[in-house]
């Protein structure tokens, strides 16, 4: 069945622990290299070292963008209608068969296409589906796709009694409210469906009966059901509209409807009923579930998979990723195939799985970046992936984990990486060493280093240090700060940590100055050349500048939107949505006459070099 894009949050509980000691006053501390957590800008090197930065007039010049995060992956949904064999879809649209051992070569289907990224799939039989996307549609016969771009088009989803019959929700996530049908060759005339302004999910039962669930004007859950032509609609719950929805019904007298919202339906033949809370002792707020019988349910979601048994639920922790979307269908009770988002798989039912296993490589959007020196940079991406430019190229992405990790680089032989959920990191040393589990999941954003014994992650508010070895306990530095905390740091003993209300604190090589108030809010992003520089954008796009001990507010960055960072205490770098770049030679701000060909979500440089990624593209000043 269909698998949504839902972002899960975590709430944490934050236990205040003891630990080093801050200190009220910042002692001087000599410049040094530059390392910050989510916007590097400096690599080690002596003070009085300004005269190797490009002057602060010079105009950018760009390489022609590269590939650096390449956008493939992210399986969407599965459909298998034997035990041995399935087909899934990905949202960079491949297709990929699955013969009961092993996954063939993900295969091209659609074309990008503009607008939110989407892709279902309904396999009847094993020599026929139907593919559908924001592109088009596909229809799979025994091994060779017939793609159609459609003017019905974006697809949501897609469910099909036989190769003859076949519903197509169209649409998008927030409005997808009219039906298409294929015949066996074509789509025909669309039509509306009653009361409901978005549809999630469709199973077809019959060539004239097919059940769809989604939510009418109010946001409370809707299922409707046709009849030829005719649809008519049952409300079912004052639900949200933030909720998701899915359905399966393996025979014409029984269907299992399940909400985000940890609701579930069971329809009897005549109406629909209540089947209770998806919960057992724990919610599992369900994304996508397949029945094989009225009794052999499986529903997943909330990294975990729940068992429907005809009366009441189990649920199985079995997918540690909070914020990850799954798909899954079942042959059988025991045969059922789960796919997520980041290119892995499970097999099984009930309480037995196999273990996650990769099958469609997947990397997508930048997350950080991390510049030491002006030919080393290292970036994430935000299915878990780190990949390094060489000088000349980016090569070698390895999968650290299943979610986004921030990095910071001491050197292009020493970089730290923070997994903003897992609590584990990762240290690179020419290769990448193990994982270094330090707390249970919780979200950890960004971290710095200023020295390989030196490095700080941030939970809402309280910091971790890196000794080497090991971190820290939990140390209280920025009181009331939720998760949005920026970091960077500049040489071995210069550090300044600023949340998002502007109270800031600074580290002296020892310990923790008590936090101040700044004069800013709604601090967003922050870098460092020195102990007596720093910039940091806030509100409106505002800009300030740090001399070491007091913050200036300056003026508004040119533009909207896009990246900065700096070379030095008199040049820094701006860029724009639509790719236009700034120059600022510490006083105001000076367009350039070179534009990049993306828009910047990381601008991160280095006294001689900048580097600019956009969510997979890359481009560096020559």
């Amino acid at each position: 069945m269909r698998a949504s894009r839902v972002l899960l949050q975590v709430v944490a509980t934050i236990a205040v622990l003891t630990g080093a000691a801050t200190s009220p006053a910042l002692a001087a501390a000599p410049a040094g290299p530059s390392v910050t957590g989510a916007w590097p800008t400096r690599p080690s090197g002596p003070a009085g070292t300004e005269a190797q930065v490009v002057a602060a007039a010079a105009d950018p010049v760009w390489s022609a963008p590269v590939t650096a995060v390449p956008d493939r992956g992210e399986p969407s949904d599965v459909s298998c209608p034997t035990t041995t064999w399935c087909m899934a879809v990905d949202l960079s649209g491949q297709a990929l068969t699955f013969d009961g051992h092993r996954w063939s070569p993900p295969r091209k289907v659609f074309p990008k296409a503009p607008g939110q990224p989407q892709a279902a799939v309904s396999c009847p039989t094993t020599s026929f589906c139907l593919a559908v996307s924001a592109y088009g549609y596909g229809v799979y016969r025994s091994g060779t796709w017939t793609v159609v771009r459609s003017s019905l088009a974006p697809f949501r989803t897609v469910g099909c009694y036989s190769a003859m019959r076949c519903a197509l929700v169209m649409g998008d996530a927030w409005s997808a409210h009219r039906m298409a049908y294929w015949n066996g060759s074509t789509l025909t005339t669309s039509v509306n469906m009653p009361w409901a302004v978005r549809v999630d999910s469709v199973a077809c039962v019959s060539a004239t009966t097919c059940h769809a669930i989604g939510v009418e004007p109010k946001g409370g859950a809707i299922a409707l059901r046709s009849s030829g032509a005719t649809w008519v609609a049952s409300f079912l719950v004052r639900d949200s509209w933030q909720s998701t929805f899915d359905m399966s019904c393996p025979t014409t007298t029984f269907c299992l409807a399940t909400s985000s919202a940890s609701h579930a339906w069971r329809w009897t033949g005549a109406s629909w009923a209540d089947a209770g809370q998806t919960s057992a002792g724990i919610f599992l707020s369900p994304v996508s579930v397949s029945c094989s019988s009225a009794t052999s349910c499986q529903a997943v979601g909330s990294e975990r998979v729940g068992r429907w048994n005809g009366r009441s639920w189990s649920i199985l922790d079995l997918f540690p990723i909070i914020g990850a979307s799954y798909a899954v269908d079942c042959a059988t009770a025991s045969t059922c195939v789960v796919v997520d988002d980041r290119g892995r798989f499970w097999r099984g039912g009930g309480s037995t799985w196999t273990p996650a296993a990769s099958f469609d490589l997947t990397s997508v959007g930048l997350n950080d970046l991390s510049c030491p020196t002006a030919t080393f940079c290292m970036a994430t991406d935000v299915t878990g992936n780190a990949v390094r430019w060489n000088g000349t190229g980016w090569t070698g992405m390895t999968r650290l984990g299943t979610r986004s990790s921030y990095v910071s680089c001491l050197s292009a032989s020493w970089c730290m990486t923070v997994d903003e959920q897992q609590g584990t990191s990762r240290v690179w040393t020419g290769s990448w060493q193990s994982r270094t589990t330090f707390d249970l999941p919780g979200p950890y954003r960004p971290v710095a280093c200023a020295s390989t014994t030196a490095c700080f992650t941030i939970e809402f508010g309280q910091v971790r240090r890196w000794n080497g070895t090991s971190w820290s306990a939990l140390v209280p530095l920025l009181p009331g700060s939720d998760e949005r905390v920026q970091l960077a740091c500049a040489g071995t003993k210069f550090c300044v940590a600023m949340n998002f209300d502007g109270l800031f604190s600074v580290w002296n090589g020892t310990a923790w100055s008590a936090p101040r108030r700044s004069g800013i809010s709604m601090a967003d992003r922050l870098t460092c050349t020195s102990n007596t520089f720093c910039m940091v954008e806030s509100e409106y796009r505002l800009y300030s500048t740090f001399d070491g001990r007091t913050w200036a507010v300056r003026r508004t960055l040119p533009g909207g939107g896009g990246a900065f960072g700096c070379q030095s205490s008199s040049r820094c770098l701006a860029s724009t949505y639509e790719g236009t770049v700034y120059r600022w030679s510490g006083g105001a701000w000076a367009p350039s006459a070179n534009r990049l060909g993306f828009a910047a979500r990381e601008l991160v440089c280095t006294p001689t070099r900048c580097m600019a990624m956009s969510d997979d593209q890359a481009s560096w000043t020559l």
